[in-house]
C-alpha cells in the first residue's frame, strides 16, 4: 500500500485567541500520519500564543516575530516546509474531518493532480456550517478573463513541485489578494483539480480582512493585468479575452462574452477514484 505524503501545513496567525484553538484542534483531530504543522505568528499580544503554547509538542517549527502582513508570515512558515504537499489555513478557519486523509489519497492516487479544491463551505463563528457548493472550475483562461470567483483557500492543496514552477513564494506586495494571485501563477501550469466533498471551511464573523471585498478584487485586477501584459495568445479563445477590455466578470457574463471558456474547463475528480481513496483510508488506519 502506498504511504501517505507528508503533508505540510502553515497556521499564521495575529491576534486571534477566540478562535486559535478550534483551528488547531481541527488538524490534530484528523490524526493524519505523516503531517508538518507550522505556526507563523506575527506576534499576537491577545493571548494566542499562551493557548498555542499547549500544543507546542505538535507543531514542527513555531515562529512568533512582528511580519510584514499575511504573506510574509506564510512565507515564513513555508521556508520550513519539506513535505510533498503543501497548504496553509486561517487561525480562524477549520479543516473538516478526514479531511487530511482525503487530500494525501487523492494526491497519491493520481499522480497527475498537482493541485485541487473541495467544496466551498462556509461556517458561522459557532461553528455552524452555514453553505456547502461545488467548486466551480477555474482555468488560466477564466482568470485572464477576470472570471477567478472563487478557489477556497481552507481547501486548497498543492504538491511542492508545482510551488516550486510557480516561484515558491506568496506575493508581499499585495495585502489582501495574497491567494488569488498564487492561484493565477498555479493556473500557467497545471489544471486544478475539483473535488466534490469537504475539505475546509471559510468562518464568516466581523472584523475579519475578507471584508474588503471591493479592496480584493481591485488587487487582483491589477494582477491580472499584469498577466494579460505578459500573456502570449495561444489559441483563438485567449485572443479573445486579451482584446476585450478588463473587467471583473460573475460567471454566466463571462461565459456569455467568450463562449469557448467552458471547452477548456476540467472534469472534476472521477467518484470512482473517490471509493478507491475510501478504501486506501480504512486500509491505512486498520
Amino acid at each position: 500500500m502506498p504511504e501517505l505524503p507528508r503533508i505540510s501545513l502553515v497556521i499564521p496567525n495575529l491576534n486571534c485567541a477566540k478562535f486559535i484553538e478550534r483551528t488547531i484542534r481541527s488538524v490534530l483531530d484528523q490524526n493524519y500520519p505523516n503531517l508538518e504543522l507550522i505556526l507563523s505568528d506575527g506576534g499576537s499580544t491577545d493571548g494566542s500564543l499562551e493557548i498555542i503554547e499547549k500544543y507546542r509538542p505538535h507543531f514542527s517549527h513555531m515562529i512568533s516575530e512582528p511580519d510584514s502582513g499575511q504573506a510574509n508570515a506564510l512565507n515564513k512558515g513555508f521556508a520550513f516546509a519539506t513535505g510533498e504537499i503543501m497548504g496553509w489555513i486561517n487561525s480562524d478557519d477549520i479543516l473538516l474531518p478526514d479531511s487530511l486523509s482525503l487530500v494525501g489519497s487523492l494526491f497519491t492516487l493520481n499522480q497527475k493532480t498537482e493541485w485541487l479544491t473541495g467544496r466551498l463551505t462556509v461556517i458561522d463563528e459557532n461553528d455552524q456550517v452555514q453553505c456547502a457548493v461545488r467548486p466551480r472550475p477555474l482555468t488560466h483562461e477564466r482568470f485572464l478573463a477576470a472570471d477567478y470567483q472563487w478557489i477556497q483557500q481552507e481547501s486548497a492543496f498543492w504538491r511542492r513541485s508545482l510551488w516550486t514552477r510557480a516561484g515558491g513564494y506568496l506575493d508581499e506586495s499585495l495585502s489582501l489578494a495574497v491567494d488569488g494571485e498564487l492561484w493565477l501563477r498555479f493556473s500557467r501550469y497545471a489544471q486544478l483539480t475539483s473535488v466534490h466533498k469537504q475539505i475546509g471551511a471559510f468562518r464568516v464573523r466581523s472584523g475579519q480582512r475578507s471584508e474588503a471585498i471591493d479592496e480584493y478584487h481591485a488587487e487582483m485586477l491589477k494582477v491580472i493585468d499584469h498577466e494579460r501584459r505578459n500573456a502570449t495568445e495561444t489559441n483563438d479563445l485567449t485572443k479573445a479575452i486579451l482584446d476585450a477590455p478588463l473587467q471583473l466578470r460573475q460567471r454566466k457574463e463571462a461565459e456569455a462574452t467568450f463562449p469557448g471558456l467552458t471547452k477548456h474547463d476540467p472534469k472534476p475528480f472521477k467518484r470512482s477514484k473517490l471509493w478507491k481513496h475510501a478504501l486506501l483510508r480504512r486500509m491505512h488506519h486498520i
